[in-house]
This record gives C-alpha cells, structure tokens and sequence, in this order.
C-alpha cells in the first residue's frame, strides 16, 4: 500500500491547557447524564435502555452514565485502515497522518459570470476526475455536487456515488437520506470496496431516525462511519466556542457509544464542522476565525481521546468568486486545522459555502494542501542538513551552494513547488503573456480532463452497479418518491 496524505512531524498546536480540556470532558459528561440527547428511534431508546441509559420515551431522550461513555470512548480504534478499490490508495486513519478531501456545492458556476447553474452528469463525472487526479486528496467526500440535470432528488445521492466509483479508484464518504445507504452498501459489496458512512447530528444534542439508521446499518455491514456535528456557534449552540463544544462532543459521543455497544472496536472518524451565526444577518459565518478556533480546540480533544478526528469547514469559504478572499479563508482554516492535529480535512472545490463549487477551485486549493503538507512536514536536523562541512568547503563571497552534490540531494525534499502559483520574475511573466494564477490553474485542469483516465470497473462490477440502481429506482417508484 502506498502510503497517502501527509506525516504531522511537528508538535501539534495546542490551544487549551490540559486542565481546561478535562473541563471540557466533565461539561459533556454531566449534558449527556443531566439533559440528555434526543433520539428520534424507537429502536435506539429500546436498544439505550437496555444497556444501563435512563430513557424518557414521551420526550424521545436519553441520559447517558458517564461509566458507560467513558467505557465505550476507550473501544474506539486510535487508528484504523480502510480499504480502497485500487489497494495503494488505501487509507489508514489516526495518528499523525493528515487526509484532505473535499467540500461540495449545490451547483457548479459559470467561470465568466460566477452564475449558479446545475452541472451536467458530464461535469458531474469531470469533476470526480479530477478529484481523482489530485495528488493531494485522499479521498471522496459524500459528492461534489449535490446532483446533475435531470436526476430525481431522491436518487441524487445513489447516481453521484456510482459516479464516484465508476471515475475514481479512490476511497469515498457516503451520505444518506430516505434509506439510500442501503443501496450505497449494496453498491460497495457489487464491487467489492469499503465505504465510510457519514452521519450527522441535529443540533442541538439530536439524532434523527434517518441517521440512527444508517449508522446501524454501515455498522451492521463492517464499514466504518464518520459522525459530523453542525453547531451554529450563537444559533444552535452557544455563542463560545467551549460551550458550542459541549453540545458537539454530547452528539458525538451518544453515537460513540450506539456504535461501540453494536459492535465493540467499530471503527470511527469523528467530524466536526461548527461556525459562527452571522449575528448582523443571521446567515453562517462562513470564513471566520472563530470556526478555526472551534477546529483547534476540537483536534486537541480527540487527540486527548486519542481517537481519529476530522474538520470540515475550512473547505467552506464566505466568497462568492475564485479569488483572494476564498485564498486567505481557505488558507488559514486549512493551517489551522494541520497544525493542531486533525487527522481529516476537507478543503478543495468548494466555491461559496455549500452553495457552488468547481475544479478548477479544487485545482487551486491543491496547491495550499501541498504548502500546508510542506509545513506539517517539519525540519530535519541533522548532520546531513546541518551542512557544516560543505559550508566549510565553499567558505566565504565568492563561494555558492547552487553547484553542490548537498543542493542538488536536498532542494527538492526542502522545497514545495506549486503548479498554478506564477513563480516567474515580472519581466518573463509579461513576456509569457501576464497568466495569473486563474490562468495556470485553467491550464492545469485542461491537461487534467484530457489526459487524466482513471481506472475503469469490470464488466461485472458495472452490471452490479446497476442492478442496485434499478432496485433501487423500483424502491422509490413504490413509495412515490420517483
């Protein structure tokens, strides 16, 4: 397996003591024995109560003993692998090692205007291709776009995760709505790969039956899930990023010990995407410091919890266009995020918030990955790079190091080199035509399409495909959902 993503060799940034840590892990222990978190199943209340929870079953809420999370939290791998369709682009999770993925957008944009517009199922594929060219990006998020011209909506989710397996040998994130992760399994096993199944919470400290039921069902499968808050840090939780914290770490850890009871071991990755409320509009504050904050302070937690974590909202950016702010917003979340330790990010190909992405966005945001894996990488100090005797041999003015055996071993391992940055002086840069980093990024994408061909699925791997899309399309028509 060759191994993807990027080594944290650094001491992560750490934001609180130790001391305020644990105060955090106390608060969510007395939410989940004094308040409780709703759970909207009859199977889980059933399933809670009798593993030792108080359960109210005409408020749907469950009070959790701390023995009980704290025993169930200890279970949790602190790394664990999972499989890829092509094997060397299998994953391990936890530890030191950073994964990017990618955001997603309603709908794609027009390059000219920025008009919002659905994407194609061409595009839709394109854009999946180049995801899978990106050497950064370890793996698929739940979609890129959250469907194409003419699918249903209720088999949005089932058509962009065949996509993302006919286009990509990638590993990939499945969502779920109205029971598609059914489908989503079967597709899997038709090919024979792992899926990580994503389940979110319903802030604040809830749990739809929709989510319980597919977290049941990835598990009862053998595939990892990853939980995802969404705190609105003022809305759905309070306006500190420690008390939205609280309410967070409760929604997870309810499912921390659903999936630990099911099944002891279960693998999981925990995700946390909170931001501020724009108090002036009441709109999500998209780009703001304060979601960094929250992802510092959370990458500190599980890594005390020693359990593999994920951030989601640095993909997410308060620019409407490609341009410097979405560079600056994306830029600081995602070095936030790497230098205190997550194990998961998303960053590329989101344009503005969740409502529009593109690739050449993604083509872009491939250079920051780079640069910030660059960073985590840390400095070797050694003889070899201390270099002292081949300073010793060019010695003083009129000496230089360009011609050296040492700067020809080393300069490539010490130096990131980005693909759409200009990097040429001003006089070669106006000589060459002007190309912004637009322009290289536009040329990048185009070599991307033309060339790039990822691997296609068998014959029967194919067949399998479609006969759970068929099935799955007779299921829908029967409920009058197509």
């Amino acid at each position: 397996m060759t191994e993807l993503g990027f080594e944290c060799k650094i001491k992560p940034w750490t934001i609180l003591t130790e001391e305020q840590i644990e105060d955090i892990h106390q608060s969510t222990l007395r939410v989940l024995w004094e308040t409780g978190v709703k759970m909207e199943s009859d199977w889980a209340l059933g399933f809670f109560k009798s593993h030792g929870c108080e359960v109210d079953s005409d408020s749907s809420r469950v009070r959790f003993p701390a023995d009980l999370v704290e025993g169930c939290l200890a279970q949790v791998p602190s790394t664990f692998k999972v499989e890829a369709r092509d094997p060397d682009r299998s994953l391990i999770f936890g530890g030191n090692r950073l994964h990017f993925s990618h955001g997603s957008g309603m709908e794609t944009i027009d390059l000219d205007t920025f008009e919002l517009r659905p994407p194609t199922r061409s595009e839709y594929a394109d854009a999946i291709r180049v995801l899978d060219a990106l050497p950064s990006i370890s793996m698929l998020g739940c979609y890129p776009y959250f469907g194409y011209e003419g699918v249903p909506p209720v088999m949005a989710i089932l058509e962009g995760v065949a996509l993302k397996m006919r286009y990509s040998s990638k590993y990939q994130t499945t969502c779920y709505t109205e029971d598609c992760e059914i489908f989503n399994i079967q597709m899997a096993q038709a090919v024979g790969v792992e899926i990580m199944g994503a389940v979110t919470s319903s802030s604040p400290l809830s749990w739809n039956e929709g989510a319980v039921n597919s977290a049941r069902r990835m598990i009862e499968a053998g595939f990892p899930i990853v939980t995802i808050d969404g705190c609105i840090m003022g809305g759905t939780g309070p306006a500190t990023a420690a008390g939205s914290i609280v309410v967070s770490n409760a929604e997870h850890l309810a499912i921390v010990v659903l999936a630990q009871l099911l099944n002891p071991g279960q693998r999981m990755l925990i995700g946390h995407f909170s931001v501020p409320m724009n108090m002036a509009t009441g709109s999500l504050a998209f780009g703001r410091i304060g979601a960094s904050i929250s992802n510092a302070i959370w990458n500190q937690l599980w890594r005390h919890y020693g359990v593999p974590c994920g951030n989601g909202s640095p993909a997410y950016v308060a620019s409407k266009t490609i341009d410097y702010q979405a560079g600056y917003e994306k830029g600081i979340a995602g070095l936030s995020s790497a230098l205190s330790g997550v194990n998961h990010l998303l960053l590329h190909f989101a344009v503005s918030a969740e409502i529009s992405a593109h690739p050449l966005q993604a083509v872009l945001d491939d250079d920051i990955a780079g640069m910030i894996g660059r960073m985590i990488a840390g400095e070797e100090v050694s003889e070899a790079t201390l270099a002292v005797d081949v300073i010793g041999e060019v010695g003083p003015v009129p000496g230089h190091f360009l011609e050296t055996k040492h700067t020809l071993k080393w300069w490539r391992k010490e130096q990131f080199m980005p693909k759409s940055a200009d990097q040429l002086t001003y006089p070669v840069w106006v000589d060459r035509g002007k190309k912004t980093a637009m322009d290289l990024a536009r040329e990048r994408l185009e070599k991307i399409l033309s060339t790039h061909q990822p691997a296609a699925l068998s014959a029967s791997q194919e067949d399998g495909i479609e006969r759970v899309l068929a099935d799955a399309r007779s299921y829908y028509r029967n409920r009058d959902r197509l």
